[in-house]
């Protein structure tokens, strides 16, 4: 597929990689970014991201574009659609976001006043780095994207054109409904970081030479920006509290086991999670 001008709204990790990705793959004429500070901007020009870009001026970034992507935090991604609205008034743009949570983001959008396509998505694809600096063309290469279709709501021609720009960039598509998104990703992304940043909040004072190799990879993504996951958090929280409680059942039993000396149904535990572990890693 080929465009003639895409924005991208939001120049981090993400907004950075699409625009890389979408220039150096040939997929679109002109990548247009929409910054918040000057500064974010020449960076992201200086670093490859963008043939051209705006501060805060929507409309001007908007017009004659073909499709918007909004990768700001998942906090904001409410907010600029309602500004998307309030300046796309005559073309069928298409917009579609890179948030965690979908739900709460397709509902505002189908009920926003504007004339564009929004089609919700979330690539599966990141790092415990952050920043344009930290962007690549390569990011979402055999990565998953995740793309919404909203029965009744979802424009079926928009969604086979973002689901075009993101194979084209490398990624697998999966189509889900919003509520099967944020009700599986509660368990694979979001509550994995939660783990991550609570063992990390557990440890009592240790000498740094005692940090085994296990324990840095388990809690690798706990290096990830505190602001932009607590945001996350609270954006799925239903799920997320469905998620939290169940794995502190699975905890409680393991903690059952190790009080009462209980070698066998502990064993017995650890081999079915071992099983579980093996199978979908086996799939990667």
């Amino acid at each position: 597929m080929k465009m003639r001008k895409v924005v991208v709204i939001g120049m981090g990790l993400i907004g950075g990689s699409v625009g890389k990705a979408l220039l150096k793959k040939g997929l679109a004429d002109e990548v247009v970014g929409v910054c918040r500070r000057q500064s974010s901007l020449d960076r992201a020009i200086k670093e490859g991201v963008l043939t051209d870009g705006y501060v805060n001026n929507y409309e001007k970034a908007a017009f004659g574009a073909e499709m918007i992507v909004i990768a700001t935090p998942v906090a904001t991604v409410k907010d600029v659609l309602k500004d998307l609205s309030e300046v796309i008034k005559d073309q069928k743009v298409i917009v579609t976001d890179v948030g965690s949570a979908k739900k709460e983001i397709v509902d505002y959008a189908a009920g926003v006043n504007g004339t564009f396509l929004f089609v919700g998505g979330h690539p599966l694809a990141g790092s415990e780095k952050s920043g344009v600096e930290n962007s690549t063309a390569s990011l979402f290469e055999g990565s998953l994207c995740v793309l919404t279709d909203d029965e009744g709501v979802t424009d079926k021609d928009a969604l086979c054109e973002v689901t075009g720009m993101w194979e084209a960039m490398g990624a697998r598509v999966q189509v889900q409904t919003p509520e099967e998104h944020d009700g599986m990703i509660a368990f694979t992304s979001h509550l994995p970081h939660i783990v991550a940043y609570a063992l990390v909040g557990a440890l009592p004072p240790l000498p740094l030479s005692m940090f085994a190799t296990g324990f840095k990879d388990t809690t690798r993504i706990a290096s990830s920006d505190a602001s932009l996951w607590s945001e996350i958090f609270l954006s799925n929280r239903k799920n997320l509290l469905v998620a939290i409680r169940r794995f502190k059942d699975v905890i409680s039993d393991i903690e059952k086991d190790i009080r009462e000396n209980n070698k066998v149904l502990l064993e017995e535990k650890l081999r079915d999670f071992k099983k579980t572990r093996d199978e979908f890693s086996e799939k990667d």
